[in-house]
């Protein structure tokens, strides 16, 4: 069984019509950002008695923009390879410098199993689906202007934002399960305008698109 999970009830709900009931998973509501979304995973993990094969979390995300390659769009999916605390660190001018040395010892980097998301591409190939896959970072505050997306783009070589994956990955690290990221782009990382953003239908399309992935590990 797989632990499936999503920071909103918008997104679990849009997954949930489209994959039906199943016994191959059991579903989280985890909260918006990094601390609800380690409290809350931490302590279902930490109480269930279900025997977990991995975790997938899914949701929305924004997209970094950079001049110098190809960036995802609107409504794109996105696999995770990488997750990063982008803003734990030292805000130093325009950078975030990361904490290292001396007594510190930080996880902020967390490389997801490259199982799970060799299933989920051959999943969304089979289906058509076009998608990225690349490194995600998750923020405790959502890049507000292009300059910021940017620099946390350039830094971890980035390809979009997030939220919650990075805590999830922490925990799953903790209780040693594998841990499959899907996203959705619902806006661009620019200067703020909720008028560009696609916000409903990202959460629909990535809703579906999970759903399409669980149902292949039920019947692969």
């Amino acid at each position: 069984m797989f632990l499936v999970t999503a920071a909103t009830d918008a997104e679990m709900e849009a997954f949930r019509r489209a994959c039906g009931p199943s016994a191959a998973y059991t579903s989280l509501v985890t909260g918006v950002g990094p601390v609800e979304t380690a409290v809350r995973l931490t302590a279902f993990l930490a109480g269930t008695p279900l025997p977990l094969a991995g975790v997938m979390n899914f949701g929305v995300a924004g997209a970094y923009i950079l001049a110098d390659r190809d960036n995802a769009a609107l409504l794109d999916i996105c696999l995770a390879e990488r997750e990063v605390l982008g803003d734990l660190g030292i805000c130093d001018g325009e950078e975030v410098k990361q904490l290292r040395g001396g007594a510190f010892e930080i996880l902020d980097t967390f490389d997801l199993d490259t199982g799970l998301l060799h299933q989920a591409e051959s999943t969304l190939a089979a289906a058509s689906i076009s998608y990225k896959r690349g490194v995600f970072t998750t923020v405790s505050c959502v890049s507000g202007t292009s300059k910021r997306g940017m620099m946390l783009a350039r830094q971890h070589q980035a390809l979009c934002e997030n939220m919650e994956g990075a805590a999830a990955a922490r925990a799953c690290r903790q209780f040693g399960l594998p841990l499959l990221e899907l996203r959705c782009i619902s806006n661009l990382v620019e200067d703020r305008n909720l008028q560009n953003w696609q916000l409903h239908k990202a959460c629909v399309r990535c809703g579906e698109v999970a759903a399409l992935v669980v149902k292949g590990w039920r019947y692969g």
